[in-house]
């Protein structure tokens, strides 16, 4: 394969009141002087695979092809493996083998070939069992984009025995789709892993949601203004997906609906 870019982004549930991010960064730097690091987000809340494998996923298409570090690691020093993904768009995923890497893959096409990461060359010598944020996928990366070629991070792992996506894929049918909910972001929204392009949704079309025993009329909007305070919309966000929210509100709070639930959505007849 050709040279990776020079460009790592890096998301995690680290947080910014400590030391491990800026440690990430200069570790990076001790191994590629010339890199260029992008912080997407260290604010994932702790342990929750499935809030960065949807902040992964948002990024693209917007970011160019670059190395992506995901640090969201409840299995830190397990037996869980330490892996690294190229996809056909000519990324590479690095991270734990936990699912946080996959729902990502399908927006830059597809896997091409997964990796172990077990070259102890590309590491720090010494590998604590609780940080391999910076003694394993870090390192990797910076050297991944200084030059070393993916076929020296370990040996091949079939697609197939990757610890596959948090969430189930949606079904997706003309009318209507079952799905879950990916992340309640910090306004309430009701974020989905429902692609946008895959079930289109048409400004003024009426979407009856179900959950539970409940159901709620929802009107497409394009925008908040576009519904009066304290109503419900749904809408497709800036990252494609299909988004569910309340006008100066709190939809996962209004709606009792939070990550990991199953919703439907219909389309209402005319």
């Amino acid at each position: 394969m050709s040279r990776l870019p020079n460009l790592v982004t890096f998301i995690t549930d680290f947080g910014l009141d400590w030391g491990p991010v800026g440690i990430c960064h200069a570790v990076m730097r001790g191994i590629n002087p010339q890199i260029s690091i992008v912080d997407i987000s260290h604010g994932i809340p702790a342990f929750d695979i499935r809030a960065g494998a949807w902040v992964l996923t948002s990024i693209f298409p917007y970011v160019p092809p670059a190395v992506h570090v995901v640090v969201v690691d409840p299995g830190v020093g397990t037996q869980r493996l330490p892996i690294a993904i190229l996809c056909r768009r000519g990324d590479v995923l690095i991270g734990p083998d936990n699912g946080v890497l996959i729902p990502a893959t399908r927006r830059l096409g597809g896997i091409v070939e997964a990796r172990k990461i077990s070259n102890k060359a590309l590491m720090r010598p010494d590998i604590s069992y609780t940080f391999h944020g910076r003694d394993i996928f870090c390192p990797v990366a910076a050297h991944l984009s200084s030059g070393v070629s993916f076929e020296d991070v370990g040996e091949i792992l079939p697609i197939s025995d990757l610890v596959q996506a948090p969430w189930r894929e949606p079904e997706i049918y003309e009318h209507r789709v079952v799905a879950e909910v990916a992340i309640l972001d910090k306004f309430g929204n009701i974020r989905t892993n429902i692609e946008a392009a895959d079930w289109p949704l048409s400004t003024g079309e009426k979407i009856i949601l179900k959950h539970k025993n409940n159901q709620v009329n929802l009107a497409v909007a394009r925008t908040f203004g576009e519904v009066n305070r304290g109503d419900l919309l749904i809408y497709e966000d800036s990252s494609r997906f299909i988004c569910i929210g309340q006008n100066l509100g709190h939809a996962g709070n209004t709606l009792g609906i939070g990550p990991g639930d199953t919703i439907q959505l219909e389309r209402a007849r005319s």
